[in-house]
């Protein structure tokens, strides 16, 4: 059963938003601590976030990561090792 907090994008793979990122260093420390646990990801920008992300390096708008339904807990479970602006 999912968390009502978790955001589920409909697709074919069952997507849940995992963070929302406003920072360039902090998306990329997650990208890479994913990658490490081969955990899928995908990256969404809202608005025109995604080009200004490729122009300038980040998203005013911030970015949302999102993994498969299936990787939720283990992916959150490693976020949460890490005090983010504590």
């Amino acid at each position: 059963m999912l968390n009502k907090n978790k955001e589920i994008y409909n697709d074919d793979i069952g997507m849940v938003l995992l963070k929302t990122v406003n920072n360039p260093v902090e998306l990329n420390f997650i990208e890479n601590l994913l990658d490490e646990n081969n955990i899928p990801y995908i990256l969404k920008d809202p608005a025109s976030g995604g080009y200004m992300r490729i122009a300038s390096g980040f998203s005013i708008y911030g970015t949302d990561i999102l993994v498969e339904e299936s990787t939720y807990e283990k992916a959150k479970a490693l976020l949460e090792e890490f005090p983010w602006g504590e």
